[in-house]
């Protein structure tokens, strides 16, 4: 499974969201412009951010974006999946009628144990245990240019 842009866009919005002051709205236009995204593409991504739930508006001068719910409630199967659908790896995972062979296909059920395991892989990452991995990170970049 290849991870789209808007999904890797999404993630790395969320992240940003979550690494700056929580007790105020966080603009699209500084968001935009940390993470090198097209503010127009990024509002599209919010958009949809905010339909699923995950983040929450302020309109006006002062305002931007918000989390919904805290970092720890926010895995990345979740972010995926509401960007992406099902992220099946094959189609006749999820629906066998698509393929004719499905009730005997021992091929199809490997796909659905990796996809299984894929899912599982994502789901067991939260957004909580990004900002951690995030500030050790800035941590290492700091200590590296100490003298």
């Amino acid at each position: 499974m290849k991870i789209s842009t808007k999904g890797r866009y999404a993630v790395r919005f969320l992240l940003d969201l979550a690494l700056h002051d929580m007790s105020k709205p966080v603009s699209l236009n500084e968001i935009a412009g940390r993470q090198d995204i097209s503010e127009k593409y990024l509002w599209q991504i919010a958009s949809n951010l905010r339909t699923a739930g995950f983040v929450s508006a302020v309109p006006g001068k002062r305002g931007g974006f918000f989390l919904s719910k805290p970092p720890e409630m926010i895995t990345l199967k979740d972010i995926l999946d509401s960007l992406e659908g099902n992220g099946a790896l094959v189609d006749c995972v999820h629906d066998r009628k698509i393929c004719k062979r499905s009730s005997t296909c021992v091929a199809r059920e490997v796909w659905q144990e990796v996809n299984r395991r894929f899912a599982e892989s994502l789901a067991s990452v939260t957004l909580a245990q990004m900002i951690s991995k995030s500030k050790k990170h800035a941590d290492q970049v700091t200590l590296s240019y100490v003298i």
